[in-house]
């Protein structure tokens, strides 16, 4: 069952995708998305991993901060403090996907990049790996992770960072036994 946040996300991609006058199956076309998974969403019915929100956000030509937060279709705001117990918080329990998303700058329209901490408590045998436009910068904060880019795997600690384009599957996994803790960039084209 989806939270009170996904039921509000929801509603927010079907009236933004009625104000465009799209019907669920041309955005199903138009965002590689089954239409059933997309009624799903629009219901309220599933959790979305951020790069599915990502994915309806670009084909409906807004940024991902406009579907997640109620500040998001703002006018102009050239400088936005978002206090650590003001983040915007997507989690992902363990269950799930296992992590917990905290949106930085969500409150600010119109910006060129997603940026969060990204918080993994749980260990995985393998990455989950997503694919979205534009490019992105991982720098580890805390913990160890495995970083999958394609084909390739990077072994990642406290103080490392890698960026690159995110067209290619990517992803990481938690491999120490306590909580990893990344800061992670997304640059929108």
């Amino acid at each position: 069952m989806a939270s009170r946040l996904e039921a509000q996300i929801g509603w927010r991609i079907r009236k933004l995708r009625e104000s465009k006058r799209l019907t669920l199956a041309e955005l199903a076309a138009r965002s590689g998305l089954s239409k059933a998974l997309l009624s799903k969403i629009e219901n309220g019915k599933v959790s979305s991993p951020v790069s599915t929100l990502l994915q309806i956000a670009e084909s409906l030509k807004v940024r991902l901060s406009y579907l997640v937060d109620d500040n998001g279709g703002q006018p102009e705001m050239k400088c936005v403090l978002v206090r650590a117990g003001e983040r915007l918080k997507l989690d992902r329990g363990t269950e799930d996907f296992g992590f917990c998303y905290e949106m930085l700058a969500h409150s600010k329209p119109d910006k060129k990049m997603e940026p969060a901490v990204l918080i993994v408590e749980n260990r995985r045998k393998h990455a989950v790996t997503y694919t979205h436009p534009g490019e992105e910068l991982i720098y580890v904060l805390e913990g160890r992770m495995e970083f999958t880019y394609g084909r390739k795997k990077f072994l990642m600690e406290a103080g490392d960072a890698v960026y690159f384009d995110g067209d290619l599957p990517h992803g990481g996994r938690n491999i120490a036994d306590r909580p990893l803790k990344v800061l992670t960039v997304i640059c929108n084209p």
